[in-house]
């Protein structure tokens, strides 16, 4: 399927029939052959990186020294990483080198996880040099999928990286705040919760 809305049908056909689908089986049903998409070093990501690893005809942006190990070896796939400084902290590669790549690249899909998520300030992260790396990455992306738990609902991080009304998707669990869940649909944003 190669068209975003053909693709949303698909997938309310699934949860119509079997009531509850998961990010890994979404993942496996929908392949990203030819894709372009950028990673960031959350954790989360690193889970979805499991489960992209056997994909073909993939590239992969990230700045996660973690992320790209997932990737490691596998046929099909390559992995970019911007040049950086080492935050330990986070196993993430960061500074302004990057930019440069970001600029050049054509990022179908940015999938970035955040520390907190509000309908007014977005999607926000603690560390500066975090935020700007993510910046670029939302900038060089033709749609941004937020990755966040119930956790980051309505918590407001250090500096916005991706404004809301930039973000197409949020994937989030089933305990996420109902009403922050509405009011994001009511802006326009799809959620999904699995």
């Amino acid at each position: 399927m190669r068209y975003p809305y053909e693709r949303r049908q698909a997938i309310l056909r699934i949860l119509e029939a079997e009531g509850r689908v998961s990010v890994a089986d979404l993942s496996r049903r929908f392949a990203l052959s030819g894709d372009s998409i950028a990673l960031d070093a959350s954790t989360t990501a690193m889970y979805l990186a499991r489960f992209l690893r056997d994909r073909r005809e993939l590239t992969v942006l990230t700045n996660g020294i973690r992320v790209a190990m997932e990737f490691a070896g596998r046929p099909g796939i390559t992995v970019l990483m911007p040049g950086g400084m080492l935050r330990w902290e986070a196993f993430s590669l960061v500074g302004t080198w990057g930019e440069d790549l970001l600029r050049r690249m054509h990022i179908h899909k940015a999938f970035v996880g955040a520390k907190g998520l509000t309908l007014e300030e977005g999607l926000t992260d603690v560390n500066p040099e975090e935020v700007r790396l993510k910046q670029a990455i939302v900038e060089a992306a033709k749609e941004v999928i937020a990755i966040v738990d119930h956790t980051k609902w309505g918590r407001v991080a250090f500096a916005t990286f991706c404004p809301l009304d930039r973000i197409r998707l949020v994937i989030t669990d089933v305990q996420a705040p109902p009403e922050l869940v509405e009011a994001a649909r009511r802006r326009g944003v799809e959620v999904w919760q699995v």
